[in-house]
């Protein structure tokens, strides 16, 4: 069974906002994270809480979409994060129901089927946007929870052996590079 994306969670564009030297909040940007999603910055607080309206701080389960230019991805706020709100290149995907897991929901986002539609759906030409409307009208399959976590397992351990694997390859290398410098060492 599918359901639309605007079924199952409020969707709400990030918040424009000017960063300040000292805050008490993480202001979230499309540079923090890797092409993966992932966070790759160290986050610091940049903006003042009571500058910012109370429907805009992240909850854990929010999904982040990365809705401008070429970089779209999807992540999971996390509770372990730092107060946050993000920046008007997200969407913000609050779920409304059980039947579907944040992070289900986040891969779903990110598989190359998706992405590829989405990139195909963008509009602008300087900098492709994927619009609120576009994305509430996505038919998300609404698998069972079990199958759901699965399937982000799956995902994860993949990630994680594609990092163990450059880890080896790596290593690998500079095991080589020892052994060659080892026989010219040998000649001198």
């Amino acid at each position: 069974m599918k359901k639309s994306l605007k079924d199952i969670v409020n969707i709400r564009t990030g918040l424009f906002a000017k960063p300040t030297d000292h805050g008490e909040v993480v202001y979230l940007q499309s540079k923090h994270f890797d092409e993966n999603g992932q966070l790759a910055a160290v986050l610091y607080p940049d903006l003042n809480k009571d500058s910012i309206p109370e429907q805009h701080l992240l909850n854990a389960g929010d999904v982040l979409f990365a809705a401008k230019g070429t970089k779209n991805f999807a992540t999971v706020y996390e509770e372990k994060n730092p107060i946050a709100v993000a920046s008007t290149s997200f969407l913000v995907l609050s779920l409304t129901t059980n039947v579907i897991q944040p992070k289900f929901l986040a891969w779903w986002l990110n598989s190359k089927e998706i992405q590829e539609f989405l990139k195909g759906m963008a509009k602008g030409t300087s900098i492709p946007s994927i619009t609120k409307a576009q994305m509430e009208e996505l038919k998300v399959p609404l698998l069972p929870l079990d199958v759901q976590d699965a399937l982000v397992r799956l995902s994860e351990l993949r990630v994680s052996e594609k990092m163990i694997l450059a880890d080896i390859d790596r290593l690998n290398d500079y095991k080589l590079d020892l052994s060659l410098m080892k026989i010219i060492q040998s000649y001198e």
